[in-house]
C-alpha cells in the first residue's frame, strides 16, 4: 500500500518512537477526532481549527516545513475502499500539513497543486486506521491562524470561510430603503436575522466584533441634510453588533452603545449615498431575530436628549451644592431666559418652550425630611426642564402662577439637578430669576438694571495723557455685583458688575493706542463706556482674563466696570491701563 506523492509531499518511514518529544501520536487531538467509512457523505468533511505551533517541522525531515504542535490537530479513524483520501487546509495563511499514516509513514506537504498556498496530501490507496493530522503554518511567530481543515475522497479543497468577506454589492437579506432627510414615519423598523459565518473582525482589520453574514442585511440610499444626524441600532433578545460600510468606503461598527447588549451607532454628518448595514451575533451561534432601526431622532426611534439638551455641559449661569435646611431660602439667581432648543423635540412628553443647549444652573441638592421647590419668575413667559438625578426629566410652564414655571418635589433625592430656563414662545430672551427653595415658589423678584457712570468710581480715578509713566499703570480693585452687565449695558456684554464704575480713567489721547485689561484668579470681564457714551465690552482676551483694544482711542472720560462672568461681589482683580500692549503675564 503506498501514499500516492504529490509536489511538495515528503513520505517518510520512520518510527514514531524516536519523535515522542516532538509530535506524539499519542496526545489527545487539540480540536477532536472523527471516524469516517468509504462514500462518507457530505463531501467533504471540515473541521475549522487553527493553524501553526513552536515546534518545527523540519525535524522530521529535511524537506519537511512550516511549525505545528506536540499534539494532532485532528485524528480522522478512516475504513477505506476504493476511493482515494484527499486531506487539505485552507487559510489566509501559508499551511502545511503533517499526516502519521495508520502505517507509521509520515507524509509532509506545504502548497498542494491548484491550491495557492494551502497545504494538500493525497492517497491514491489509503489504508484503514488511525491518520493524526497536524495542520501547521510555514512561518514562526505569527500566532494560530483560523484554518479549515478539509477531508474528501474527491479532491482537495480550498474552500477557508475565515477569508469570506462581508460584500456590500451583494442584495441585501432583509430589505432596501430610500430615504430623504426628515423622512416620515421615523423610526423606520427592519425584520432581519443578525449573525452569520463571517468572522467582521477579520473582515475590517480588528475594527469590528461579531460574526455577519456575506449580503448586507439592509441596504440604505439616504439624501442627507446638514440639519439632521442619522441614528442606525438594532434590539434583539441576543447580544447583537452592528457593522456599516459608508458611503465613503468606511467601515461604522458598534457593540452596545444603543444599551442593553443592543448596537448603535450615531451620524453626525451623514453622507448622502448607499450604507450597507449588517447585523451580528458577538459570539458564534445560530441566527438572531433583531429588529433594525433607522432614525433621525434618536436609537430605536426615541430621542437622544443628551445630544440636544447638554448633560455633560456646565450651567451657563454656575451651580452650587445646598443642604436641606440652607438659608438663605430662596436660593436666587438672575439669568437669562430662552434659546434656540425647542424644548419638546429634545424631551417630548409635556415640555414646552425654547431655551440653551448647555443647562441654566446646575444644583448639587443633599435632600432631608423638606420638601424642594424649583421655580422661575420673569416679565415673560417661562418654562422649566429639569434633569433629575436618576437621569428622569421634569418639565413645567406655569405652576408657579402669572405664567411662571414652577417644580415641587415632595420627597427629593440627593444629587444633581441640572435646570434650564426657557421661554415659551420661539425668538428673544428673557431676564429671569430662578428661586430655589423649601418653603415653596419663589415670588416676584426686582432686577437690578442700568450702569450709571455719573456715580463714583468705587475704585478710583485717574488722569493720564499719552506717554504716561509708569507704564502700565495698575490698581487693586474689587470685582463683580448683581448687575446683569447684557442688560445694563449692550447685548454683547457678559457677566455682573455694580451699579456704579469699578474705575475712571480721564484721558488725554494721541496716536498711541489704549489697552485697558484686568487679571484675577477667577473669570472676569470688562464693560466700559468710552468717551462717545458707546459701549465696549470683553469676556475672555487671554484665558478668563478680559482685554480690550482701542486703535484710535478718543480723548476723555473712560467709565470702566470690571464685573465677572458668574453672579458675584468682592472678587480681587488687578487692572491695567498701558500704551504698550497688554501686560507680559496675559499675552503668556
Amino acid at each position: 500500500m503506498s501514499a500516492k506523492i504529490v509536489t511538495g509531499v515528503i513520505t517518510l518511514l520512520m518510527a514514531t518512537t524516536g519523535l515522542a518529544s516532538a509530535q506524539d501520536v499519542n496526545a489527545p487531538p487539540a480540536y477532536g477526532s472523527t471516524s469516517l467509512e468509504a462514500g462518507f457523505q457530505p463531501d467533504p468533511h471540515t473541521i475549522p481549527v487553527q493553524a501553526g505551533g513552536a515546534i518545527s517541522a523540519n525535524q522530521l525531515d529535511e524537506a519537511c516545513f512550516g511549525y505545528i504542535t506536540h499534539q494532532p490537530s485532528y485524528n480522522l479513524n478512516y475504513s477505506a475502499s476504493e476511493y482515494e483520501l484527499f486531506l487539505s487546509a485552507a487559510s489566509d495563511a501559508d499551511t502545511v500539513l503533517v499526516v502519521n499514516a495508520p502505517d507509521g509513514s509520515w507524509h509532509c506537504n506545504d502548497d498542494a497543486p491548484g491550491q495557492g498556498l494551502n497545504a494538500g496530501i493525497s492517497f491514491s490507496d489509503p489504508q484503514s486506521g488511525l491518520y493524526n493530522i497536524w495542520v501547521g503554518s510555514l512561518d514562526f511567530g505569527g500566532g494560530y491562524e483560523p484554518a479549515m481543515l478539509h477531508m474528501s475522497e474527491l479532491g482537495f479543497s480550498s474552500e477557508n470561510i475565515f477569508s469570506r468577506s462581508p460584500n456590500a454589492l451583494l442584495s441585501p437579506n432583509a430589505d432596501s430603503l430610500v430615504l430623504g432627510a426628515g423622512f416620515a414615519e421615523d423610526p423606520r423598523v427592519i425584520p432581519i436575522q443578525a449573525g452569520g459565518d463571517i468572522d467582521g473582525g477579520r473582515a475590517t482589520n480588528g475594527q469590528c466584533w461579531g460574526v455577519i453574514s456575506e449580503a448586507p442585511d439592509v441596504w440604505l440610499d439616504y439624501s442627507a441634510s446638514d440639519a439632521f444626524d442619522l441614528y442606525l441600532s438594532m434590539e434583539s433578545a441576543s447580544d447583537t453588533t452592528m457593522m456599516v460600510l459608508a458611503p465613503d468606503g468606511n467601515w461604522l461598527c458598534d457593540d452596545d452603545t444603543a444599551g442593553n447588549l443592543n448596537p448603535g451607532i450615531h451620524i453626525t454628518s451623514p453622507q448622502s449615498g448607499r450604507y450597507a448595514i449588517w447585523g451580528g451575533r458577538f459570539s458564534e451561534g445560530a441566527l438572531a431575530d433583531a429588529s433594525l432601526f433607522v432614525s433621525e431622532l434618536g436609537f430605536g426611534g426615541k430621542v437622544d436628549i443628551a445630544a440636544i439638551l447638554g448633560t455633560d455641559l456646565p450651567g451657563l449661569y454656575g451651580s452650587e451644592t445646598l443642604v436641606a435646611g440652607f438659608a438663605p431660602d430662596p436660593h436666587t439667581i438672575v439669568m437669562q431666559a430662552g434659546g434656540e432648543v425647542d424644548i419638546f423635540e429634545a424631551v417630548g412628553q409635556e415640555c414646552r418652550g425654547f431655551t440653551t443647549t448647555a443647562p441654566s444652573y446646575e444644583l448639587t441638592y443633599q435632600a432631608g425630611d423638606l420638601d424642594l421647590y424649583i421655580s422661575a419668575y420673569s416679565d415673560r413667559d417661562t418654562t422649566l426642564v429639569v434633569n433629575m438625578p436618576d437621569g428622569s426629566w421634569r418639565c413645567d410652564d406655569d405652576s408657579a402662577g402669572s405664567l411662571n414655571p414652577g417644580l415641587h418635589f415632595n420627597e427629593p433625592v440627593s444629587g444633581q439637578y441640572r435646570v434650564w430656563v426657557g421661554t415659551y414662545s420661539e425668538g428673544g430672551e428673557a431676564e429671569a430669576a430662578l428661586h430655589v427653595s423649601e418653603l415653596g415658589f419663589g415670588g416676584e423678584f426686582e432686577f437690578e438694571s442700568g450702569l450709571d457712570y455719573s456715580l463714583p468710581a468705587t475704585a478710583g480715578s485717574v488722569s493720564l495723557a499719552s506717554g504716561f509713566m509708569p507704564d502700565p499703570y495698575e490698581v487693586d480693585l474689587g470685582a463683580g455685583g448683581t448687575h446683569s452687565a447684557e442688560y445694563a449695558a449692550d447685548a454683547h456684554c457678559r457677566g455682573y458688575v455694580a451699579e456704579a464704575p469699578t474705575f475712571e480713567l480721564d484721558y488725554t489721547a494721541s496716536e498711541l493706542a489704549l489697552y485697558i485689561s484686568a487679571v484675577s484668579e477667577t473669570d472676569t470681564t470688562l464693560v466700559i463706556n468710552a468717551p462717545d457714551g458707546s459701549w465696549v465690552c470683553n469676556d475672555d482676551n487671554d484665558g478668563f482674563n478680559p482685554g480690550v483694544i482701542f486703535d484710535q482711542p478718543m480723548s476723555g472720560v473712560y467709565d470702566i466696570w470690571v464685573g465677572t462672568y458668574f453672579r458675584d461681589e468682592g472678587v480681587s482683580a488687578r487692572m491695567s491701563i498701558s500704551e504698550l500692549g497688554f501686560p507680559a503675564s496675559e499675552e503668556d
